[in-house]
């Protein structure tokens, strides 16, 4: 059976692989992260400090490191480009419940501004 998502996860994760598709920082980062926007899971392959692969994805069984799941509100209000308090970073949202972080922190924490960074990538810039 095929899953099909529409509304605001798809759009949000259309915005990221936007933005993030051609991050890369001069870093030896290399993990498989889970981003999930709201109902759309996604899989951000990072090889050598550089985005590899971002990929909807539709598995039961996913492998990755870790994972940094939001809804719909929590990311569009992380995108903003001055979010308020509570809303600017992701241990705020974390906190908040709004964003849920889990799996193997140890990548998570030893590449954190670059993970950091590339989750605000898609942040709205000021004209």
């Amino acid at each position: 059976m095929t899953e099909t998502w529409s509304g605001q996860g798809v759009e949000l994760f259309q915005r990221f692989r936007e933005a993030a598709g051609f991050f890369s920082r001069t870093r030896d980062a290399n993990f498989d992260m889970l981003v999930q926007f709201a109902d759309v899971a996604t899989v951000v392959s990072v090889r050598a400090g550089q985005v590899g692969l971002i990929e909807q994805v539709q598995a039961p069984l996913l492998a990755y490191d870790f994972a940094v799941k939001g809804s719909a509100q929590a990311w569009q209000a992380f995108w903003l480009h001055m979010p308020a308090a509570g809303w600017h970073d992701i241990f705020a949202l974390n906190k908040r419940k709004a964003f849920l972080i889990e799996g193997n922190l140890q990548p998570f924490m030893a590449h954190l501004q670059f993970i950091k960074d590339l989750l605000a990538s898609p942040r709205a810039r000021q004209a």
